[in-house]
């Protein structure tokens, strides 16, 4: 079943994990797709599969899943899930916990063991479920509330499989998720990290700095990082020819191009293109 808060400029919808809409997914188009809205997934039981960006993971509840919008994926469960799935817009996504949607570094898949943790989730859950039910305008600054807490309830789990134990209120992890955020705007067109910089208002040198405290990687490195995912995105998901692609990732010249994702990925983009198929399961679900 399910419940909407939304008007002409919001957007939350909550669905239950429930048997009839498993059966409901699984008779829709199994093809990777992609939304204009973040999408959280929590399910407390049950598997299946996820395949985001062409990697695919099995999941085994309970189990978070956080989809950013315009990344491409497809869950098909493997019967029947327990649990809740949340679709919003960024007015109910705080500025805290916007980076967990940065459709770099969001961690997509996020596994968790029956504790305390899982415990106040499920609570969290419930309420936003419940609360689903009442008016629109009634509900919605109660449910973007809720939504704050259950995000920033799991933040700690996710940070440590994002990145390193890093206390995110410090200046570095603050400067590091505007790195993050400017980073999707504008990889495509801007790889000198002396851009960012400018952008943030830092030195090269204490952009650089945070990087390394978070992830241990330079900003050059993230940068030809995004940019390769894209081109992943692009080879995977588009009739674009690789000329095509090399251009809408700002790259004149294919050759270099070529040579930039055989180094990073260990095959030519050709290769990498032609030895994976578009998943096409027998059944599958509207995810």
């Amino acid at each position: 079943m399910l419940f909407e808060s939304a008007s002409m400029d919001t957007l939350f919808t909550v669905w239950h994990l429930d048997e009839r809409s498993n059966l409901n997914w699984r008779l829709g188009e199994p093809v990777p797709h992609c939304h204009a809205f973040h999408q959280v997934f929590f399910v407390t039981e049950g598997t299946g599969t996820h395949w985001v960006d062409g990697e695919e993971t099995r999941i085994h509840g309970p189990w978070v899943m956080l989809v950013p919008k315009g990344k491409k994926h497809l869950y098909l469960p493997d019967a029947q899930d327990e649990g809740w799935m949340f679709d919003f817009d960024e007015e109910f996504l705080d500025a805290d916990a916007s980076w967990l949607f940065s459709d770099f570094l969001a961690s997509p898949n996020l596994p968790l063991p029956k504790d305390e943790l899982f415990q106040q989730a499920s609570t969290l859950a419930r309420l936003l479920w419940d609360l689903g039910k009442l008016k629109a305008d009634e509900s919605r600054p109660v449910l973007r509330h809720l939504l704050s807490a259950f995000l920033h309830l799991l933040q700690g789990r996710i940070r440590e499989q994002a990145a390193h134990k890093q206390a995110h209120r410090s200046s570095d992890f603050k400067l590091f998720q505007a790195f993050l955020r400017q980073l999707d705007e504008s990889f495509a067109a801007e790889k000198e990290v002396e851009f960012y910089a400018r952008k943030l208002r830092c030195t090269t040198r204490r952009l650089s700095s945070a990087c390394r405290l978070i992830l241990g990687k330079t900003p050059q490195i993230l940068i030809l990082e995004r940019a390769m995912l894209e081109a992943k995105r692009l080879l995977l998901h588009s009739d674009l020819s690789i000329q095509q692609i090399a251009a809408e990732l700002g790259c004149e010249d294919q050759s270099n191009f070529t040579k930039a994702f055989r180094k990073a990925s260990g095959e030519t983009p050709s290769q990498f293109r032609k030895s994976r198929v578009l998943i096409q399961p027998a059944s599958g679900a509207r995810n």
